[in-house]
């Protein structure tokens, strides 16, 4: 029955001539080792067609739902995070053997006649792998893919007449979005995937009709066959790109996945994969209005050349023409090299960048924490609002920016430059913002208001500093007002200082008959205390979130801080300058109100300052 349906398939289809002309193919010499690197190419690209087409099982190719469906992948599917990085790993190991490949072709002479057509669908073959690069890069729309894409599309754009043009058709318009994502992933599964297909069997179809190139005096040796030596050879080095591949994932624990793309922050370190390293760094050796030779005028030189070179054979002496391609190329790859080791060289050494390398590594943890957590997960809205809408990473940030010229946090400012490695932080003028509207922060400055963590820096803030030296409370009786006050900051933003008086345990607690008898000389609380003194702000709702926004947007308020000079009173943030969402990712992180917080409720590990838990990949 076997011979049969056998029989029938092949007086159909005639595979067995077929095959048989493939494992009988002479090869002049015998089987060789520097054959391997076409077939070990074959195979890594099968390997990213495979692992390909299992992505797009469960990969999502929009602007709002890219980045989900790829943390999906990476967390939550089976085996996902190994699928993923065999893919993304793959991509740099066709890169690799690309370049062996090159220079074992360039090294056998296998660009010369009779086998120059090859050698240039070799080369389309070349660029289709770099656009498969450039393409899959953007795919997972995290922050490492959509700067390194718009710093490559950039470049595309600075090419004379048709450059702007050209970069507008491949973004989609004229800035980075849904269309720009749906049209690379077009790209990366649909068109390239073809061409690649057509080029490849034209490629093998010709390797095939003139035969390996055989190595020099080969003729005096006998004639192997493709099966089973150099089949062997062939799946031996198959196999072994297979397992370096999946060592390096298993050791890697996949391929990382970087925080959401967020096209507000501009300070993102972007750079490209090692294998366009050198590139980047050509850059920065052709600068400013120099730009065009490391973008146009050098890689259209390399393309120019590598395509001529089967045709040096007609202008110099064979041995001669011989040597100038394999010097043109060993230059270049040498080049590459050089350039490359230098770019990584460059940044281990820029403490600037490895500051911002470090940031982005904590944005990236804490956007797998957020989206991992189930009280957060990813908004429906899209994965850039894990972080946007995120205390610890957007208050954080916010409040660095806008707030730490002035005032300082846990004692660290605004970042203004390095010396020898160690930040310099902007003059501290304000008080110290770690823990405010908490017990210790207020026990503390009851107890020296004129510390820089509270009241020294600030002018017109002496009022406290006076008291201190008149005040007769007891250590325990400041205890207790600390405690007290420390409560007001629980009051809503809707309650009113009557509700909020009938509350139980309000007047019935230690800290009531001290603060008003004490503090109320000064202090005007609603509902409470009705004396004061105009250079004294009002204390309801003291540390809460309705009191801090109106000092955010109201600090001149008249029971506020309205009684400062203007010049030395903290400036009013207008909603342009801050919007609702800053706001109140600022009051957030101020108040310990995000998940991981070591003062929240909604706490699950203990965290130092801006230490995220690492999370590893599901497996």
């Amino acid at each position: 029955m076997t011979n049969s349906l056998s029989d029938w398939i092949n007086d159909r289809t005639g595979y067995r001539d077929a095959l048989k002309s493939i494992l009988e193919e002479p090869i002049q010499g015998g089987a060789r080792v520097r054959y391997v690197f076409g077939a070990a190419l074959s195979t890594t690209f099968l390997l990213q067609l495979a692992t390909g087409l299992l992505l797009m099982l469960s990969y999502s190719p929009s602007s709002s739902t890219a980045w989900g469906s790829v943390f999906y992948i990476n967390e939550k599917m089976t085996l996902g995070w190994v699928i993923r990085g065999l893919h993304h790993f793959g991509s740099g190991a066709m890169m690799s053997l690309l370049a062996l490949h090159l220079i074992q072709v360039v090294a056998a002479g296998a660009y010369r006649r009779p086998r120059e057509a090859n050698w240039w669908f070799g080369m389309g073959l070349m660029f289709l792998v770099l656009g498969f690069s450039l393409t899959g890069y953007l795919l997972p729309w995290d922050q490492k893919g959509f700067w390194a894409t718009r710093v490559a599309t950039g470049i595309m754009g600075g090419v004379p007449v048709l450059g702007p043009y050209i970069q507008k058709i491949v973004i989609g318009g004229p800035d980075y979005g849904n269309q720009t994502i749906t049209r690379f992933y077009g790209l990366h599964v649909g068109l390239l995937p073809v061409l690649t297909f057509l080029t490849l069997t034209a490629h093998i179809a010709l390797a095939r009709r003139h035969g390996l190139t055989p190595a020099r005096n080969s003729e005096h040796l006998p004639v192997g066959k493709n099966w089973p030596e150099q089949f062997f050879m062939n799946a031996v080095a198959g196999a072994l790109v297979f397992g370096i591949l999946l060592t390096i994932v298993l050791s890697q624990h996949g391929a990382n996945l970087d925080a959401p793309a967020d096209p507000s922050s501009s300070d993102y370190p972007a750079r490209p994969e090692w294998y366009f390293l050198s590139l980047f760094q050509l850059l920065k050796v052709f600068p400013g209005r120099l730009e065009m030779i490391a973008t146009v005028v050098i890689p259209a030189s390399i393309v120019t050349v590598l395509a001529l070179l089967p045709l040096l054979d007609r202008i110099f002496p064979r041995r001669l023409a011989h040597f100038l391609a394999c010097g043109f190329i060993f230059g270049l790859m040498g080049g590459v090299v050089f350039l490359s080791i230098q770019a990584v060289r460059e940044d281990l050494a820029d403490e600037g960048f490895q500051a911002d390398r470090q940031r982005a590594d904590l944005s990236r943890q804490r956007a797998i924490q957020l989206a991992n957590d189930p009280n957060v997960g990813v908004p429906p809205d899209g994965a850039t609002y894990v972080l946007v809408r995120d205390p610890f990473t957007h208050g954080n940030a916010v409040l660095e920016s806008k707030c730490l010229s002035c005032h300082y946090f846990a004692g660290k400012g605004q970042i203004l430059s390095k010396i020898d490695g160690k930040d310099v932080y902007s003059p501290q003028v304000a008080s110290d913002l770690k823990g405010f509207g908490s017990y210790a922060w207020l026990r503390g400055m009851l107890e020296n208001p004129k510390s820089d963590l509270y009241f020294g820096k600030a002018k017109g803030c002496d009022g406290m500093a006076e008291w201190k030296k008149s005040t007769k409370l007891t250590s325990k009786e400041l205890d207790d007002v600390a405690k007290f006050v420390a409560s007001f900051a629980e009051i809503g933003p809707d309650t009113t200082p009557e509700e909020w008086l009938s509350q139980p345990g309000i007047v019935d607690h230690p800290g009531y008959k001290p603060f008003t008898e004490d503090c109320g000389k000064c202090h005007v609380v609603e509902g409470l205390t009705e004396g004061g003194l105009k250079d004294s702000p009002n204390l309801f709702a003291w540390g809460s979130t309705r009191w801090i926004r109106r000092m955010i947007h109201k600090p001149g308020a008249s029971e506020l801080y309205g009684y400062i000079e203007e010049k030395d009173r903290m400036p009013a943030f207008t909603v342009d300058q801050l919007s609702e969402n800053d706001t109140t990712m600022i009051i957030r992180f101020l108040k310990d109100d995000y998940v991981g917080a070591p003062n929240s409720k909604k706490a699950e590990e203990p965290t130092e300052e801006v230490a995220v838990k690492p999370v590893t990949p599901a497996k």
